[in-house]
């Protein structure tokens, strides 16, 4: 097998747009549907315990419960034994949001996968997650250092093939310039067996 082609393979997975925008939404915090997962948990539930469970400012809680109102995800309703009481209830707008997030990644997923075995998939994980520790072992970064941290070395190449002297530039940058400390870090998050792509949470 070429290994340049299997690297073709996975550069053209990786860059797909799905992939990126799974990657985001899963690694990214966001606050307000994480008001709803508590509000479809519990009953109940008050600012205050919302500030509790996402441990920031009531102040934000305040915006976040305004932004989800004119979503029309949630509302406010008073208690019946303590006037003084708000509680947050979720609609059925709101429910219907939880269930359609979950459906951006999974229902892809799915489609993605279609074909495989349990077998092959957890054959797939076991060689990506390979790959992945590779790419992050010393060695496998001391030789980066090696090759592309000689800046004169470069500029040479650079003078000669322009389009060599910018694919090393977008490799710096991905890598943030630190010795690339960085490098291979959003293949790591695509490729490892951490529960997200091709993980224990792909069914």
């Amino acid at each position: 097998m070429n290994k340049d082609n299997i690297l073709n393979k996975l550069m053209e997975i990786a860059h797909q747009p799905f992939l990126i925008f799974a990657s985001q939404v899963e690694r990214k915090t966001d606050n307000a549907f994480d008001t709803l997962l508590l509000l479809s948990k519990e009953d109940g539930v008050t600012a205050g315990r919302i500030s509790e469970y996402l441990d920031i400012k009531p102040s934000s809680v305040t915006q976040i419960i305004k932004k989800l109102e004119a979503a029309g995800t949630v509302e406010r309703v008073k208690s019946e034994e303590d006037a003084r009481v708000t509680f947050v209830r979720l609609t059925d707008t709101g429910s219907r949001s939880i269930k359609d997030r979950g459906d951006f990644s999974s229902g892809l997923r799915d489609e993605l996968f279609k074909g495989f075995e349990d077998e092959e998939l957890e054959k797939l994980e076991e060689y990506l997650s390979r790959i992945a520790e590779n790419i992050s072992d010393e060695e496998f970064k001391s030789k980066l250092n090696t090759i592309f941290g000689d800046d004169r070395r470069w500029h040479h190449f650079s003078q000669m093939s322009a389009h060599l002297g910018r694919a090393r530039e977008q490799m710096l940058e991905r890598s943030g310039g630190e010795a690339f400390g960085g490098f291979g870090e959003d293949f790591h998050r695509a490729f490892s067996g951490d529960g997200r792509f091709f993980g224990r949470g792909r069914r």
